[in-house]
């Protein structure tokens, strides 16, 4: 298989103030997204990725500006996404020095924009997020392009399926039950897709230690970890871990000699 890729995910909120939430919700405010995005560029995270989380509700794309000046602060592969709806905003972002965009609500009935953006850009390009819930009605799983409150739910595989379909270069499986929860990442539900699907998977949600990063790659080869709350938290306070010297020591220590295990 090949390396795993290690990716820092940061939330900004309309302010642009870098915040952690919990369930996507509870938000902590944690400081500067610039100064953070400098710090982990130094850490050998493979990429950072940045969401606006307010974006798509008030209806705007995030920040060229904020975005200009992120690519400065970091000497990373940047993905960002927030809002984005239509192939202008993702040309202007891209020639900012963003490697990656990423879609989620504003393909929802639209996959024909999904489509548009990967045959201009390339499926490299090119990242779509769903989030993952559980209905309490169904009792089951469900899969949404964007807030749940804001959106239809779907079947995840069906939803999948039909991301892939449509050529994204990678599909970033965000579960909202776990976000910021520590509880581990969804095992069965990341390995099921990795089974049923061949485009790559970033799992987002719930790692809270070195352990649950290598549990779920033992159980299924994935593209990606991303990681929120394990790398700005220390592991068992609110404390914030980038504020620390020893995050380097930590990330090199860590995940660094547990990703060797897994390169064949």
């Amino acid at each position: 298989m090949l390396k795993p890729r290690l990716i820092t995910a940061f939330l900004v909120d309309s302010s642009q103030h870098l915040v952690k939430t919990v369930n996507f919700s509870e938000r902590n405010y944690l400081g500067d997204p610039l100064n953070a995005a400098y710090i982990f560029s130094g850490f050998e995270v493979d990429e950072l990725l940045v969401l606006d989380i307010d974006a798509s509700l008030e209806d705007r794309t995030i920040s060229y500006d904020f975005v200009k000046a992120l690519a400065s602060f970091t000497k990373v592969p940047l993905t960002v996404g927030g809002g984005i709806s239509d192939l202008s905003q993702i040309q202007n972002l891209l020639s900012l020095g963003v490697e990656k965009i990423i879609l989620s609500s504003k393909i929802e009935n639209n996959f024909s924009f999904l489509e548009k953006a990967v045959n201009k850009f390339g499926s490299s390009s090119i990242s779509v997020v769903i989030n993952i819930k559980h209905d309490l009605k169904k009792n089951a799983q469900v899969a949404y392009l964007g807030r749940s409150e804001a959106s239809s739910s779907y079947c995840i595989e069906s939803l999948s399926m039909a991301i892939q379909n449509s050529g994204a270069g990678e599909l970033i499986i965000n579960n909202i039950d776990r976000e910021g929860t520590k509880k581990g990442f969804d095992i069965s539900l990341m390995k099921r897709l990795n089974e049923k699907l061949s485009i790559p998977l970033v799992a987002l949600g719930g790692a809270g230690n070195i352990k649950h990063i290598e549990d779920l790659l033992t159980a299924t080869p994935i593209n990606g970890i991303a990681c929120g709350t394990l790398f700005v938290y220390g592991n068992e306070s609110k404390d914030v871990l980038m504020n620390y010297e020893s995050t380097s020591v930590w990330l090199k220590n860590n995940f660094k000699s547990l990703i060797k295990k897994f390169i064949k």
